[in-house]
This record gives structure tokens, C-alpha cells and sequence, in this order.
């Protein structure tokens, strides 16, 4: 009888592993695509040539940086009005499996037989156009705006996977051509970030080994990874025919080999295991962490008419660099001391920050160099600047040591201690050309962007 049951049970057992075995499905792994990436089409917009030809190499070396595709350039300028007659040729041909023309023109656009049959095989076509510019002059400085609209079309299935829609914008007191190259310039990182996010291009892979708080990840340099990029652990199984994907854990980019990455467990709940299934988690590359901080200034600070200042408020926003970058990152920030003694001071600062990851802890230390002003010197330098170049009055720098916790995989909350301190360039003449510092608590959210 017990031999019987022991049988039985064990039948019963292998019965659910093989049901469960079932269930999970594979890992899905991302392959290279290859891509045609069109010239950028400006028809109707003076744009200055030399810088279009700038452009054109940023636009096509934003594929080819990406890693996973293999780009086929090609020299030819769309219209926005040209490019939806090409997505039309090719989805007709497509649905009436009708032969290409022997040549066809679209505006100033020639495609030969030989091109349309090559594109029309297997690529996906990209086809960036300026679909609005303007450059106006106003409070004393060029403003530039560039509308970017980029289609992606399968020519293999004739139809548009991915369309993506980026507006830059750039200043300058100087030249509109500064002006012009400044909004052109923030084109790559935007695009970037569009083209990740379209889910065929955003890479699929999978656990290959898991030790500690680390694990292996299949693909590398072959495939564009870089540090700081985050992945999605994702449970998958199927039930009742249909596929259940679950996000189960989050990690970060450390090392990246030729063919395989580390990265850091931030947090998992479940499934971390090999052969997991991991998904590329689109971001601009940088952090936004606003904050509200008390500065307690070293001395109560007096003037002539027997006023003083003993420590302010402060209101400040700082912006780690996230892609490329691991442990040790360049950060940029501003903050706006409310102190009417000063006349309100404005700092900007740049530097680095170490990074220690505890799973969902983190612990940093920050080092910045500073230069300050207030609102009285910002609003003379915009009423009589002719340069790019900020009026300081202050320069100092920054240091602090912050915890945070990763409350969810795109925010964390964080407090840091620290000094400041700015050193007056006219500190002879006083009142709020003075030199000031302290010590300092701020507590804010920082959301991953």
C-alpha cells in the first residue's frame, strides 16, 4: 500500500513538473536588424548647408552607436509630402503583389529598380524630415525651434512600425546659426531614446548566470549595451494559450564585455534565475532630482542697516548623467536660495558623484564647483548681454553625502547632508556681493528619465 502511494505520488509530481515546464516559455533574444537611413529632408526651410552635413553624420551615427542594427546610408532627402508617397508605393506593391516600377521620382527624389528592390527585401527604412523650423530674435537673443518628424517603415511588410516626433530648441545672444546648431545638436540624444522605445527595436535577452547581487546578461558591445543602461526582469508563462508577462525585478548596467554585460540586482522579486527573461528599459540617460534643502550659513551675516541673514530655504533641481556611466557619474544642477538679503541667490553647479548600489539603497557622495549670481544681476545680463557667457558673482562649490531608496523602477526619494559655500568676487563691497556658506539638509524625488 505505502509502495503504491509513494508511486503515486511521485507520477503526480513529475505530472506538475512537466506542467510547469510547459508553462514557461523561453527567453526571447534580440537579433541585429538592418536598417536604410534616408538623408534628413528640409524642403522649404533655409538651413545652413554645413551644418545639414553635420547632421546627416549625427542622424546616421545615432544607428550605428546603437549597436543593433546594420545601417545601409543612403543619400536621398524626403519631403514630409514625398515620404507618405513612398510608404504608399510600397504598401500597394505590398497588398496587390504588384512588380516595383523600373524608376520612380518622388519631388526631387530618384529611386532606380535596383535601389526599391534592395529596400524593398528586407530593410526597415528610416526617413528622418524637418517638418517645422523658425528662428526668431527676442529679449535680446536668437530662438531656434526644430520640428523632426522620423518614420520607420517595414518595407518587408509594408506597413510603418514607428513614427517618431522630436522638437529641440536652441538659443543664443550671439548668432542665429549658434542658435541653430544648438537645437540641431540635442537631435541624437532624443532620437536615441525614440528609437529605443519603439518595442521592435528595443532589446529582448536573458540571464545567462546569476552569482550574489549580479548577474551575466547576453549581449554587449556586439549589441550597443552600454553601463547605466536598466533591464526589466520579466517573468514569463503562458496560461491558457495566452502569454502573461509580469515585471518581477529591475537591474543596472556595470561592466559591458564584447558579447556579455554585468549588472547589478537592484531589486527581484521572483525568477531570477538563468535563463530569465530580461527587456531593455528605454530612458533619456539622466535623472531629475528636485529638492527642497535648509542651509544654516557658518556666521549671521549683517549689513549696514543692521539687517542680518543666519541661514534660507532653497529650492534646486540636479541631473545625474546616467547612460554611459556606472558607480561614478557627471551631475549638473541648479538651485535658488530664498534669501532676500542676497536678493535671492541663483547657483549652478557642476561636478561628479560616487554611487554605491544596495539593492534598492543607494549611497553617494557628491563633489561640484559653482557659480552663482542673483535675480538683479540675471535680469541686467538679459537686458544688456550681447555674449553667452553668465555674469557670475560667486563661484564656490558643493559637497554632500545622500541616501536614497528606489521606490519603483522610474523614482526614489532621497536625503543628503552637505556644505556650500561661494566665495564673492566683490566681497569688499558687501551687502549681497558677500561671501556666504554653510551647512545643509535637503530631502527630495528624483525620477529616472
Amino acid at each position: 500500500m505505502v509502495k503504491r502511494l509513494g508511486a503515486a505520488l511521485l507520477m503526480l509530481s513529475v505530472g506538475f513538473v512537466s506542467l510547469f515546464a510547459q508553462n514557461k516559455v523561453q527567453a526571447e533574444v534580440s537579433k541585429k536588424q538592418d536598417v536604410a537611413v534616408f538623408a534628413l529632408g528640409y524642403y522649404g526651410y533655409n538651413i545652413p548647408l554645413e551644418v545639414l552635413a553635420n547632421v546627416d553624420a549625427e542622424i546616421q551615427g545615432v544607428f550605428v552607436n546603437l549597436g543593433r542594427f546594420n545601417v545601409l546610408g543612403q543619400a536621398e532627402r524626403f519631403s514630409a509630402r514625398d515620404l507618405q508617397a513612398f510608404i504608399d508605393l510600397i504598401q500597394t506593391a505590398k497588398q496587390n503583389n504588384t512588380p516595383l516600377p523600373d524608376e520612380v521620382k518622388f519631388g526631387d527624389v530618384q529611386l532606380t529598380e535596383g535601389l526599391l528592390k534592395k529596400l524593398y527585401g528586407a530593410f526597415v527604412v528610416v526617413i528622418p524630415t524637418i517638418v517645422d523650423f523658425k528662428v526668431d530674435k527676442a529679449n535680446n537673443q536668437y530662438q531656434a525651434m526644430i520640428k523632426t518628424s522620423v518614420a520607420f517603415l517595414n518595407v518587408a511588410e509594408g506597413k510603418t512600425i514607428g513614427m517618431a516626433n522630436i522638437t529641440t530648441t536652441g538659443s543664443s545672444r550671439e548668432t542665429q546659426t549658434k542658435a541653430i546648431r544648438e537645437a540641431i545638436d540635442a537631435i541624437p540624444v532624443q532620437l536615441t531614446y525614440e528609437v529605443r522605445k519603439i518595442p521592435a527595436f528595443t532589446l529582448r535577452t536573458q540571464v545567462l548566470q546569476v552569482k550574489g547581487g549580479e548577474i551575466k546578461m547576453q549581449f554587449g558591445q556586439d549589441m550597443g549595451v552600454v553601463k547605466g543602461d536598466e533591464y526589466l526582469v520579466v517573468s514569463r508563462e503562458t496560461i491558457g494559450g495566452l502569454m502573461d508577462e509580469r515585471e518581477v525585478g529591475l537591474v543596472v548596467i556595470k561592466d559591458v564585455g564584447s558579447q556579455v554585460a554585468t549588472a547589478t540586482v537592484r531589486y527581484a522579486d521572483k525568477g531570477l534565475v538563468e535563463g530569465a527573461q530580461l527587456v531593455e528599459v528605454p530612458r533619456l540617460g539622466a535623472d531629475f532630482g528636485p529638492y527642497l534643502m535648509y542651509l544654516k550659513y557658518f556666521d549671521t551675516i549683517k549689513n549696514s542697516k543692521g539687517e542680518s541673514t543666519s541661514g534660507a530655504l532653497a529650492i534646486g533641481a540636479k541631473i545625474p548623467v546616467t547612460r554611459g556611466f556606472y558607480d561614478v557619474r557627471p551631475v549638473v544642477g541648479a538651485q535658488v536660495n530664498l534669501d532676500r538679503f542676497f536678493l535671492f541667490p541663483i547657483i549652478v553647479y557642476g561636478g561628479v558623484e560616487y554611487n554605491l548600489y544596495l539593492g534598492r539603497l543607494a549611497i553617494t557622495g557628491t563633489a561640484a564647483i559653482a557659480g552663482g549670481s542673483n535675480y538683479l544681476i540675471q535680469w541686467l545680463e538679459e537686458q544688456l548681454s550681447t555674449s553667452d557667457d553668465k555674469w557670475f558673482t560667486h563661484y564656490g562649490f558643493k559637497l554632500n553625502g545622500e541616501v536614497s531608496y528606489l521606490v519603483s523602477r522610474d523614482m526614489q526619494v532621497f536625503v543628503n547632508v552637505g556644505m556650500d559655500y561661494m566665495l564673492g568676487i566683490f566681497d569688499g563691497l558687501g551687502g549681497f556681493f558677500k561671501s556666504f556658506g554653510g551647512t545643509g539638509i535637503a530631502a527630495g524625488v528624483s525620477f529616472k528619465l
